[in-house]
């Protein structure tokens, strides 16, 4: 005989227990004990669920753990990339320029085994000196009002003044 499910056996119960409102005293001793296996059986079968339900709360809390580890090495990650940036950066703005300077030719030019290195001047970010003075139509509305340094970056390298909008010279270095 095959085992049965906790879903035929609660309905096997139920169906005893109706039976038994219903029986004679001869009928209800059978139908008593026959409550009583099928009670154990449900006590057995509610034992291997509590395990089950057990084992999937340890693996619940497993997977918990390693998201959770997961989430701070990424978080590390993340930090040792902002540091390495934060280090190119620091070379390719300020140390490349300067010895490029110092040891490069008249024209600009270092040269390593590797690498050629040309000094040149290019301009740097737009900033805002006066925000009042600028022109509106230098200013972007969106939600909040705020300053287009896209279109005074574009007009002031073209050499037109705009009030407002100072930008100035900085070196760079290309590699090739």
């Amino acid at each position: 005989m095959a085992k049965k499910t906790t879903r035929e056996l609660v309905g096997d119960f139920i169906d005893l227990e109706c039976q038994l409102e219903h029986a004679n005293e001869e009928e209800s001793l059978v139908l008593t004990s026959a409550l009583e296996v099928t009670k154990k059986d449900i006590g057995r079968k509610m034992d291997g669920i509590d395990y089950f339900m057990v084992d999937i709360d340890r693996k619940m809390h497993l997977i918990d753990a390693e998201v959770e580890a997961l989430t701070k090495e990424i978080q590390r990650l993340k930090t040792r990339r902002r540091a390495t940036n934060s280090l190119k950066d620091y070379f390719n703005k300020t140390l490349i320029p300067m010895v490029v300077e110092e040891l490069g030719d008249d024209n600009g030019i270092y040269e390593t085994d590797t690498a050629r290195y040309k000094l040149y001047e290019t301009f740097g970010p737009v900033a805002v000196v006066d925000e009042n003075s600028v022109p509106d139509d230098y200013k972007v509305v969106k939600m909040t009002e705020s300053i287009d340094k896209k279109k005074a970056r574009k007009d002031l390298t073209q050499g037109v003044d705009v009030p407002g909008f100072y930008i100035e010279k900085v070196k760079r270095v290309r590699r090739s």
